[in-house]
């Protein structure tokens, strides 16, 4: 039976080529995760077996095998790991160059494109750049894809994942063969007067073109309808929506109408076809105008991966009709993601990719053949259609949005059908008002007359996003899944779908029902029973997570506010290690003083989980983060705890944790220090203290050595001396710090601690101890695995 199915799968040619572009896919993903190896033994010993067996024939071996190596080597090849610019930085330049990419915004006073160097501090050198441009007047209209510029910033170097769950920034520039970024004011991006080629003069147009119909819409719509009307249109580097409305259709599963897609791509041709086989256009007039307008629509959205992929499959389908041939739909789907991949392979690492093609695999896939099974029933097409293809896709896309996001969006397919026809009229009312808004004299009355009907949509677009969005449970938090639960829930996935086309029998129920057993067993942490203290790398910053025995969870410092009203390294950082592990509850939060390097996130922790109680040094101290983090502990109603003395904070089994204040005549000696004991093992989390604080509080410690101490500011002068070493006889010390002005840490502070093994989150990355009965090991986070490695052993 088995053989029948390899034998009948390689006489389809969807398979054919499906397959063949999953291996050339597999090539590609072994260079990006370094496991070419690996996966080149597995690969070659899969078709050898399959071979073996007589499944299938020797050529198709060879096949596989050659676009498997070609795909790793385009990658290779295409792919750099560093530029000449990574040299230069940190550094003050003057650059010239030129926009390579459409400005875009995420809010109303930064924008950032792709700059093309020339020349950096009048010193020829060609590379490519990130530039990230703020005007507090909310005015970049003099940036535009194309132009030259001469810009006056900052060259910086992209921060690196050196925490687990952490998003890596500098290996997403990568994926655009970028390795540097570049902050500028916007008064300090020079135009210059050089002539542009017919390329760039001809996207410089374009963009200037779509700038120019949103600021007619602008006049008689306004926020947030213009941003979500700029979205659906041309994309969704168009308008920056507020946030209420992302988070509004983030919780409501419509986040991806926010950004043009394939399926405006498909609402565009058709409303074009459908206009000018009306007008009893000639077919091949339609079909080829049309094609243009997919193209020049294309271009303006800014060539994002999914308008991207719908618009080369309808491109490929168009073309093969004014020649006579059909399309094999999957055959199709793979030979574009194929095709794209062998353009830029980084497109692989791109979500809005991913998303993109599994959701239309499984469209052509599942949908196609559970349409088949249900028209017996005699449901009109139309209808069965609205409710089949949102089901489907979110099953398609529920491991992606979990692996990605973290999350579910409960009423998304409720959601998604209820917007149909709303979204039908705002895709063609918008795309034809824009069209017509290119003839500059009648511009302002054509958008005025689609505006009012436009404006209703939008509006009722909106009722039902929130209506959604604040529906109890709309949005359900999940564990960051494995890569092999992914790829194990899409083969559950295909076999049902395979079902659905050639019938259910008793063996295939059976073996889909023990991988759904597998999938659900794998999904259950048993996890462990040993104490583990994370330092999280904060840069020049303090932010601890401590897991105890009974797995309760406590957190001491929050890291650093975002910068420039940016993300703090609570929500980056420490939320989202905690969301992949489905932790939503603190036993408690220590707040060790309210310098903003040590509490510039804690109001995230405060707002975004469960916090049992909460534990700082004063209530009445003047500032804006401290006062935040006041208002947010009063709106929770959560226990406060002011710590004034020695305090035995929480204790089970063999461990304790004791809290005390040391009464400093400065805000650092005044941190509150944390002693955490496990069996023999011993630890000191000074805060910002040092020899001061430490003399106040020497009494209230054991006469046993210490196994660490967390040097206190980051290791500054004066954190410890001779006599404070001697008392406490560490093993190890421990230094968060990172790139700074202040000389952290100090030399005298490290030659003073030079008997103890000294780590440190700027040269270590983020730092895991892990205590058990017997002993206890140190690991560090190695950036290029994405994994913690074991150090040294105690």
């Amino acid at each position: 039976m088995i053989k029948d199915i390899f034998n009948q799968s390689v006489q389809n040619k969807n398979i054919v080529m499906f397959t063949t572009a999953v291996f050339f896919m597999s090539g590609i993903l072994s260079y990006f995760n370094d496991c070419a190896l690996p996966v080149t033994i597995i690969i070659t010993v899969l078709l050898l077996v399959l071979h073996f067996k007589k499944y299938i024939s020797f050529k198709y071996i060879l096949l596989w095998a050659f676009i498997f190596y070609i795909g790793y080597f385009n990658a290779a090849t295409r792919i750099k790991d560093t530029d000449v610019l990574v040299k230069l930085a940190p550094a003050d330049v003057v650059m010239t160059g030129r926009i390579v990419s459409i400005p875009t915004g995420n809010s109303p006073d930064k924008h950032k494109f792709f700059f093309k160097v020339s020349s950096i501090n009048n010193e020829k050198i060609a590379g490519k750049t990130l530039v990230n441009v703020t005007d507090e007047n909310k005015d970049f209209s003099n940036l535009n894809i194309g132009n030259t510029y001469k810009i006056t910033g900052k060259l910086r170097l992209p921060f690196k994942a050196s925490n687990p769950s952490q998003f890596d920034y500098g290996k997403y520039l990568r994926n655009f063969n970028t390795y540097t970024i570049v902050y500028a004011e916007n008064s300090n991006c020079e135009k210059l007067d050089e002539k542009m080629g017919i390329k760039w003069a001809f996207l410089n147009e374009l963009n200037k073109v779509r700038n120019s119909i949103l600021s007619t819409h602008a006049k008689y719509l306004k926020s947030p309808y213009l941003e979500i009307l700029g979205g659906i249109v041309f994309g969704d580097d168009a308008v920056a929506p507020p946030d209420y409305v992302k988070d509004s259709f983030k919780n409501s599963g419509l986040l991806h109408i926010l950004a043009a897609s394939g399926m405006n791509v498909a609402f565009i041709y058709g409303f074009w076809y459908f206009i000018l086989r009306r007008l009893r256009a000639p077919v091949k007039f339609t079909i080829i105008s049309g094609m243009v307008v997919v193209i020049l629509y294309t271009l303006m959205t800014g060539l994002g991966a999914s308008v991207v992929r719908a618009a080369l499959m309808l491109l490929f389908v168009l073309a093969g009709k004014l020649i006579d041939r059909d399309s094999h739909s999957v055959s199709l789907l793979a030979f574009v993601a194929s095709l794209m991949l062998l353009y830029n392979p980084a497109y692989i690492n791109d979500v809005g990719f991913q998303l993109s093609f599994i959701v239309t695999f499984g469209l052509l896939t599942t949908a196609n053949f559970v349409m088949a099974k249900i028209e017996k029933l005699k449901i009109p097409n139309w209808l069965a259609g609205a409710i089949l293809v949102p089901i489907v896709a979110q099953f398609w896309v529920i491991p992606l949005q979990m692996f990605y996001f973290n999350t579910i969006s409960t009423y998304s397919i409720l959601a998604n059908v209820s917007i149909i026809p709303f979204l039908s009229i705002i895709s063609f009312g918008g795309f034809v008002s824009s069209v017509l808004a290119i003839i500059t004299p009648i511009a302002k009355y054509v958008c005025f007359v689609f505006d009012i009907v436009l404006k209703y949509c939008l509006i009722v677009l909106v009722w039902i996003s929130d209506f959604f969005s604040n529906l109890p449970y709309s949005m359900f938090e999940t564990t960051h899944p494995s890569v092999l639960q992914v790829v194990l829930y899409y083969i559950i996935l295909l076999i049902i779908t395979l079902m659905f086309k050639t019938g259910f029998n008793k063996k295939t129920v059976i073996t889909v029902c023990s991988l759904v057993t597998i999938l659900a067993l794998s999904t259950v942490s048993l996890g462990n029973h040993n104490l583990e203290i994370i330092a999280f790398d904060v840069q020049n910053a303090d932010a601890f997570l401590i897991k105890t025995p009974k797995n309760k969870y406590f957190a001491i410092d929050t890291g650093k506010a975002g910068y420039n009203g940016g993300k703090t390294q609570a929500e980056v950082i420490i939320l989202k290690y905690l969301k992949d592990r489905g932790i939503k509850e603190l036993e408690g939060l220590i707040i060790t003083h309210f310098d903003t390097d040590h509490s510039g996130g804690a109001a995230d922790l405060i707002n975004k989980l469960k916090i049992n109680k909460i534990y700082i040094n004063s209530t009445d101290n003047e500032g804006f983060t401290s006062n935040n983090i006041y208002k947010s502990i009063k709106d929770k109603q959560i226990d406060t705890v002011v710590v004034n003395d020695t305090n035995t904070m929480y204790q089970e089994d063999n461990l304790k944790m004791i809290n005390l204040r040391p009464h400093g005549k400065t805000d650092n000696e005044n941190s509150i220090i944390t002693l955490l004991s496990y069996n023999d093992f011993q630890m000191l989390f000074m805060g910002d203290a040092g020899v001061e604080a430490f003399e106040s509080i020497k009494a209230s410690l054991p006469a046993e050595r210490l196994e660490v101490l967390k040097v206190g500011h980051h290791g500054a002068r004066g954190v410890v001396d001779e006599s404070m070493v001697k008392t406490i006889n560490p093993v190890v010390s421990l230094i968060s710090t990172g790139r700074n002005t202040f000389g952290h840490p100090n030399k005298s502070t490290l030659d003073t601690l030079r008997n103890t093994d000294i780590y440190r989150t700027d040269y270590n990355n983020s730092i895991k101890i892990s205590v058990n009965d017997k002993n206890y090991r140190l690991l560090t986070y190695d950036k290029n695995r994405h994994k913690y490695k074991v150090y040294k052993t105690y």
